[in-house]
């Protein structure tokens, strides 16, 4: 029997902290995979922030160190660290811009913020400035030079990423912190207590329908352009697949959002498997 071939670090460390791109990745060509194991690898480490500290101010200063590493690699100093050496690699072969992946980093100030999005439009750019443009840089490692497959691939990633606030409701909530719009929780009258406190409420539950009935259509709306993106950079979109199932599991829980089956639902990865055969999302 072969042994199965051991993992790099940054390949194993989304394997176990973002199981869905992990998944989506095996399905790009294998001289590709690394570098998206890389990236979503510098994704994580950016994203954990406010999971890693205890004040606003550390959190700060870490996503300020990631800033200066970047600086320094373009300076061709590369520090000692298990993400930066492969990431120095991407960008120094011009696969990544630094630029891009600073725009991440930006994102990830509002999580510090601790404040919820005031409206839907609020929480889109966030969404966007994350889980949208994260897809786009994928797309692009993937060979994608074109507005229209980056736009494509910014849908998807966009439909993604509301369906993934969503599915972390439980785990935001218990370190106290929002991400629904605070005026649609105004407009069904749910407090931040309800969801603090996992409240199965009818307000909470036709509050989570709306957004879910929004997530679907930002499904839909990526799935109609998903000829524009090529089948070589089909990775960076696959995870809509998965956010649909996930959707599926909180239709079948009547829209309540802290259900275990749908929080804690695992990728579907025959579907996937199917759909990536079919070279479709």
């Amino acid at each position: 029997m072969t042994d199965m071939p051991k993992l790099s670090y940054c390949a194993d460390y989304v394997r176990r902290n973002d199981k869905d791109r992990f998944l989506c990745s095996l399905f790009a060509a294998p001289e590709k995979r690394e570098g998206l194991f890389t990236l979503y690898a510098f994704n994580q480490e950016v994203s954990k922030t406010r999971e890693m500290v205890s004040e606003t101010m550390l959190g700060h200063i870490r996503l300020q160190w990631w800033r200066d590493t970047l600086a320094e690699i373009e300076q061709g100093k590369i520090r000692k660290h298990e993400v930066v050496e492969p990431l120095s690699v991407l960008i120094q072969s011009g696969q990544i811009e630094p630029r891009d992946l600073e725009i991440l980093i930006a994102a990830r100030e509002f999580d510090l913020a601790d404040k919820a999005p005031a409206n839907q439009a609020e929480l889109d750019h966030y969404i966007d400035q994350t889980s949208g443009h994260l897809a786009v840089m994928a797309a692009e490692l993937l060979g994608v030079t074109d507005l229209d497959a980056r736009h494509a691939a910014r849908l998807a990633g966009n439909a993604y990423g509301l369906v993934g606030i969503l599915r972390a409701m439980v785990f935001h909530g218990r370190a106290k912190r929002l991400y629904l719009p605070q005026d649609r929780m105004e407009q069904y009258g749910v407090g931040q207590g309800d969801i603090f406190e996992f409240r199965k409420t009818d307000a909470v539950k036709s509050l989570i329908r709306e957004i879910a009935d929004l997530a679907q259509d930002r499904i839909a709306e990526a799935r109609k352009f998903r000829k524009k993106l090529p089948s070589n950079a089909l990775a960076a979109a696959l995870p809509v697949v998965l956010a649909d199932g996930y959707l599926r599991k909180l239709v079948k829980a009547g829209f309540d959002p802290f259900c275990a089956e749908f929080g804690l639902a695992r990728p579907a990865s025959f579907r996937l498997t199917v759909k990536a055969m079919l070279h479709r999302y």
